[in-house]
């Protein structure tokens, strides 16, 4: 478990005050803010996947009502049958109804998948019946319905009546001309919950009844006449009866929630678990985070990652990995530069993902689960333990030698800093190179030379360095990993007014070795800008090329959608020009019908019907010229690439089949319709197969890889004569299939007359076959009634 004083350092808990913000209730206001990361990466799973569910639903149902009341106290009363006040079963009554309404939102089918929140909605009580009882019996805090119970509508009609009668017999007193003169005022007063009238002092004598009270100055005495004192106890009598009765229903409500008062306890704490998750949600959508990937590796891989508690529109954002190629990285560069908020950064983000937080950083981000994180960040200066600055950074790193290990997250920053610079390198080296034997995953920031060599050398060990801009002289706060950084101590110092000869004999003071080092890393990171220039100018100009890309794909698709209008108009002409022909051919039949009819046929009426025969010859010959061809275009297929399931042309068979078997390039099995056979992969051609109405008139190349496959090639009829309806129906079938593969729009059955059961049963068939648009009966010159012209889809 990670220790308080870990989480404080990364202001862990600053986090979940800002999360707590989106909480409905104070329950789950105080749950957020009492949350620690998971003790096991299994728990920590489930969190994240609580959040990514409830993250899914919020998109589509954003309205729960979550405010509830703490029921502790209430459900303790009871349990021991102590009586409920009104706001007490009304809190109650609003928990029942929260609990309902969740559960209907939560058991709605949303098409996502929501089990884990599902799985909590079990656990919330519902009772409409008694939701819905205090809801009509209670109207507020301190106000029941008269209509609670019939006993309490019955004893609050008769105080109405009393009340009626009171002021009645009272109004009486103030009206009457010779008792008005010995009152105050003509009013009608209540004093100790009994009906009086005012009064003068020296008029008691003529006014009949019992003084109750007198007015401050003893002017006015307020007396209840005898002729209504046994109205007010009537009244006084009645109004214990309410009271009794307001009681009884009142505990008659206690005692029906008395043996479920553990379930509405367990029903608010389970909708505060809910408004908690919710919480998470809603502050990742302010902030605009993503579903982290949780491993138990010790793989980090942040990509954009921002320090939550900085302003958004200025905090750069830092991409840093960790546990793949290397386990400890060594961070260098400026003061100021960022190193403290980018050691922050990486911690808050694990434990964040341990609590079941989304993290601001970009998708598909990798985050660890660590048994244990530790830190040592910021000045330990303590007086009350007289520790210097040092000595505190010297216990805590004592502390976490002692016990880290594999699966354990180590944050060091200016490690052996605040002493005497030799020892204090000697000091960081020793540190690094313990923390990388132990097996934990370290992060740590310095300004030592020899710790940058040391990553240069050590195997899992990584340089990267905070961006520094030698232009400007100022930091930019980026983090580049694998490149080491310089303190820029002397240009920051001159930047900031240092005397010039100063800095001169600074410079004169540093180490030959060491000025040739920083110059390296100078040299490093100029010729890195340059790579990094040419990178982004590469991402540019490939983004220039998607877009290209993407318009060139649009323009084909208009492309192709123009060339389908096309054809389709020229589909429809052909079928106008043979529905023509076909007319203009049933016209002449009919008028040789009318010769052949006649008595006596003339040679001039045997001309006429060989002049009327040769037209209908005519119109079959035009018929066929422009009949739909069909053409193939296609290269010879590529047997690596063949699958099961492709679509192809065997020229073989000169018709499009397809693969269901492939066992080798001469043996390849294929279908078409119900018949399958084996072909050698030189059969097979890639089938682009288009409708062509002009094929006569069209030159082709013969470099061209194109052949012709007229319709009529294809058998367009079938004779299923003497056949049973089930034996037809599965020859015709295959037949269809055959016929649809090759584009024919038109075939004929021939089922001849005889009973016509076949014929019937075939047309019932076709009635609800996939492929047939329409069917009919031949005309004459078909076959008539033992055929069946059928246009497929």
């Amino acid at each position: 478990m990670i220790n308080n004083k870990t989480l404080n350092k990364l202001q862990y808990f600053d986090i979940l005050q800002q999360v707590s913000a989106f909480c409905v209730s104070s329950v789950a206001k105080q749950k957020v803010n009492e949350l620690l990361p998971a003790v096991t990466i299994e728990e920590a799973q489930t969190l994240i996947l609580e959040t990514k569910q409830a993250y899914d639903l919020f998109q589509f149902e954003t309205s729960f009502d979550l405010s509830v009341d703490d029921l502790s106290e209430v459900c303790a009363l009871a349990r021991v049958s102590s009586c409920l006040s009104m706001r007490q079963l009304l809190q109650v009554m609003r928990l029942l109804r929260t609990s309902r309404y969740l559960q209907a939102s939560l058991f709605t089918d949303h098409g996502i998948d929501i089990s884990l929140l599902q799985a909590k909605a079990y656990q919330l009580y519902v009772d409409k019946e008694l939701e819905e009882e205090i809801d009509f019996a209670i109207l507020s805090d301190e106000e029941m319905n008269d209509k609670a119970s019939a006993e309490l509508y019955a004893i609050r009609k008769k105080i109405k009546g009393i009340n009626a009668d009171i002021k009645a017999k009272l109004q009486s007193y103030t009206k009457n001309s010779d008792l008005s003169r010995y009152l105050q005022d003509t009013i009608v007063t209540m004093r100790g919950d009994r009906y009086v009238i005012p009064v003068k002092q020296e008029y008691k004598g003529y006014v009949n009844g019992i003084v109750h009270d007198q007015s401050a100055t003893g002017a006015t005495l307020f007396i209840e006449p005898m002729a209504i004192v046994q109205l007010n106890n009537a009244l006084r009598e009645a109004i214990l009866e309410e009271k009794a009765e307001v009681q009884r229903i009142l505990q008659s409500f206690t005692d029906r929630i008395s043996p479920v008062s553990q379930r509405i306890l367990v029903s608010q704490q389970t909708i505060c678990e809910i408004d908690v998750i919710f919480s998470k949600v809603k502050y990742a959508f302010e902030n605009k985070c993503t579903l982290p990937i949780l491993n138990n590796k010790g793989q980090i891989n942040l990509k954009r990652a921002r320090h939550p508690l900085l302003d958004k529109k200025k905090v750069v954002p830092i991409s840093v990995k960790l546990g793949y190629d290397y386990d400890v990285i060594v961070i260098t560069g400026p003061n100021t530069g960022g190193k403290t908020v980018t050691l922050k950064t990486i911690g808050l983000m694990c434990a964040m993902a341990m609590t079941g937080l989304f993290v601001p950083c970009q998708e598909e981000s990798e985050l660890s689960f660590f048994e244990d994180i530790f830190c040592d960040i910021g000045d330990e200066q303590s007086i009350e333990q007289n520790l210097s600055t040092f000595s505190g950074h010297i216990s805590n790193l004592r502390d976490i030698l002692d016990v880290c290990k594999n699966g354990h997250l180590v944050l060091v920053d200016e490690v052996g800093a605040g002493t005497e610079p030799n020892e204090g390198t000697a000091l960081a080296l020793a540190v690094t190179d313990f923390l990388r034997n132990s097996g934990a995953k370290c992060v740590i920031t310095t300004h030592y030379g020899k710790l940058k060599e040391y990553s240069l050398l050590t195997p899992r060990v990584e340089n990267a360095s905070m961006e520094f801009d030698l232009n400007t002289l100022s930091p930019t706060y980026k983090l580049i990993m694998g490149v080491p950084g310089s303190s820029n101590a002397l240009a920051i110092a001159s930047k900031l007014g240092m005397r010039s000869d100063v800095i001169s004999l600074a410079k004169q003071n540093v180490t030959d070795e060491n000025s040739a080092f920083e110059q390296a890393l100078a040299n490093a990171e100029k010729i890195r800008k340059q790579y990094e220039a040419q990178l982004e100018q590469l991402e540019a100009d490939r983004k220039v090329l998607q877009k290209e890309l993407a318009q060139a794909e649009t323009l084909n698709g208009s492309l192709q959608n123009e060339r389908n209008k096309l054809l389709a108009g020229s589909r429809e002409e052909a079928q106008r020009i043979v529905a023509k022909a076909r007319e203009q051919a049933n016209d002449l039949i009919a008028e040789i019908k009318n010769i052949l009819a006649q008595d006596e046929i003339s040679d001039r009426a045997l001309f006429a019907a060989r002049g009327i025969s040769k037209q209908i010859a005519e119109i079959q010959i035009q018929q066929e010229e422009e009949q739909d061809e069909i053409i193939f275009t296609g290269d010879p297929v590529d047997f690596a690439k063949l699958k099961v399931g492709d679509l192809v042309y065997s020229k073989k068979m000169n018709v499009q089949v397809r693969v269901v078997d492939i066992k080798s390039p001469s043996r390849i099995r294929v279908k078409v319709g119900g018949i399958s056979t084996e072909v050698k992969v030189d059969d097979l051609f890639v089938a682009v197969v288009e409708a062509n109405k002009n094929s006569k008139n069209r030159t082709r190349k013969p470099s061209q890889t194109k052949s012709t496959i007229n319709t009529r090639s294809v058998k367009n009829e079938i004779n299923v004569i003497g056949k049973t309806v089930d034996e037809a129906i599965v020859i015709v079938d295959a037949f269809i299939d055959t016929a649809v593969l090759s584009g024919l729009s038109t075939v004929w059955v021939i089922h001849g007359m005889g009973t016509g059961k076949l014929r019937a049963g075939l047309h019932a068939h076709f009635k609800r076959h996939a492929n047939v648009a329409e069917f009919r009966l031949g005309v004459y010159g078909e076959g008539e009634s033992g055929v069946t012209c059928l246009t497929l889809k």
